[in-house]
């Protein structure tokens, strides 16, 4: 793996709202790299894109100031036409912001905390060898369809294959992200039992949301609760991605077996028969998209008295309680983007990596902005995904509020903050936010596949007046 600081996963970083952070980056890598501080409101040149590389044994300090609620903030390389590569071989850290709110509310035994909050990395990987081998690989990039999105055969949380976790019979917390370079995934528990979603991208939500299961594309994070109190002491609880109706590059996976499922299938407990209804299943190296997997266990060990409950709605001053609307857009006409596929050729010979997926029918140009957006500005966006796969897609220096999906008003879930949203084939995602007087200079929008995003399926905006690339 490559590592920040030769820390095994998850780095984490947690500091306080309004805190003045000063993070410096020395790449000892043998190409361009850079921090892209993935959720954050902060200047351009802090930002971390491809428009601002850090040279091969060059530095740059990022200096910044944040001003937005807590939330599960995260950060990674984003350099141009590298950044699947560099997140894939292990750049990835954790930001967690606190804020007076969540201070109160840890205090107040109205949120999980300290050894009951976990932060859980979920990643798909594909390695040389065989599992008994002491050392092995990270392989990147072997097969030709994976142009269309890297796809590994084992699920890593937190650096390790399917671990578990020794809870009591309580509450606990776990701030789960997506950090795949490509794969959905819809979490559950393994026996369908409820759990509370009280957070996502940009914080927490105001009112938790019950569920049985949460879909998250890559980049996008939760918030959940667990209670551990409906299980009895001694046994054990898979978390489980169920599977699902896979896009086109999942279901080029076939049904050649289960390899992605991990070796925790005959575990005693409540894991229920995860090989009904599978929708997709695997080739070699690569479980589809779609497939079900087997995260992790939670073994519940112990016996303790409950002290925490849960919040019911947050605090009068929480920013998420404000909801913008069309009555505070300042933009005359909504700002669209259409997502669509091209370059197949023809289907019967053309080989898979001759997709090419793009934005507004362009493909990303380092010296061109795309969009001009004045500062200060609230705008709604319509991203549209004409393409026959799930896309996640990401904005960078701004938190969204969702509007609807396909004409329906956002409800559960996705009334929280979001900087990356799943956009599935057909569908229309209405979105809004405002750019706060921070934001200025050249940002990126981009599908959050890694390596459609190197392959170009990415663009610039800017806001205000200056930047530093070409206006065209």
């Amino acid at each position: 793996m490559w590592r920040y600081n030769n820390n095994a996963l998850p780095v984490i970083i947690r500091t306080d709202r309004g805190n003045a952070m000063t993070l410096n980056l020395d790449n000892q890598l043998d190409s361009n790299s850079t921090i892209h501080w993935h959720g954050f409101k902060i200047p351009a040149a802090m930002d971390g894109g491809p428009d601002t590389p850090v040279a091969a044994n060059g530095t740059k300090a990022y200096t910044f100031t944040m001003d937005q609620p807590a939330a599960p903030l995260w950060f990674h390389p984003h350099p141009d036409m590298e950044t699947g590569k560099q997140v894939y071989m292990g750049l990835a850290g954790v930001y967690l912001l606190e804020d007076n709110i969540t201070k109160t509310l840890e205090a107040n035994n109205a949120l999980p905390s300290g050894d009951k909050d976990t932060v859980l990395l979920v990643q798909d990987r594909r390695f040389d060898g065989n599992a008994t081998d002491a050392v092995r690989n990270l392989k990147y990039m072997d097969m030709d369809m994976d142009m269309d999105g890297m796809l590994g055969d084992t699920i890593l949380v937190n650096g390790s294959v399917v671990p578990k976790q020794n809870v009591s019979n309580t509450l606990h917390r776990y701030r789960l992200y997506n950090v795949s370079n490509a794969r959905n995934y819809k979490f559950a528990l393994s026996d369908g039992s409820a759990f509370k979603v009280i957070g996502t991208d940009g914080g927490l939500l105001d009112e938790p949301t019950d569920v049985t299961s949460v879909t998250l594309g890559a980049a996008e994070r939760v918030e959940i609760v667990i209670d551990f109190s409906n299980y009895a002491v001694g046994s054990k609880v898979m978390l489980v991605s169920q599977p699902f109706n896979g896009d086109m590059m999942g279901m080029m996976g076939g049904m050649n077996g289960m390899n992605g499922m991990g070796n925790m299938g005959n575990m005693n407990g409540n894991m229920g028969n995860m090989n009904n209804g599978m929708s997709a299943g695997s080739m070699a190296g690569m479980a589809a998209n779609g497939a079900g997997l087997s995260i992790m266990r939670f073994d519940i060990n112990a016996t303790e008295t409950e002290t925490v409950t849960l919040y019911t709605a947050l605090p009068a001053n929480a920013e998420i309680k404000t909801r913008h609307t069309s009555i505070d857009v300042t933009n005359a006409t909504e700002r669209q983007f259409l997502m669509t596929m091209g370059g197949m050729g023809n289907m019967q010979d053309a080989n898979m990596s001759q997709m090419s997926f793009v934005i507004n029918g362009k493909t990303f140009d380092p010296t061109r902005v795309d969009e001009f957006i004045d500062a200060g500005a609230t705008e709604i966006w319509n991203i549209r995904n004409m393409s026959p796969m799930a896309h996640p897609f990401h904005a960078h220096a701004i938190q969204y509020q969702i509007l609807s999906r396909n004409g329906v008003a956002a409800t559960g879930i996705d009334l929280g903050w979001k900087d990356t949203f799943l956009v599935q084939p057909g569908e229309t995602v209405k979105v809004i936010g405002k750019f706060e007087a921070i934001n200025t200079g050249d940002y990126m929008y981009h599908c959050h596949i890694l390596e459609h995003e190197d392959a170009g399926m990415m663009g610039y905006f800017r806001v205000g007046a200056t930047g530093v690339l070409g206006a065209q």
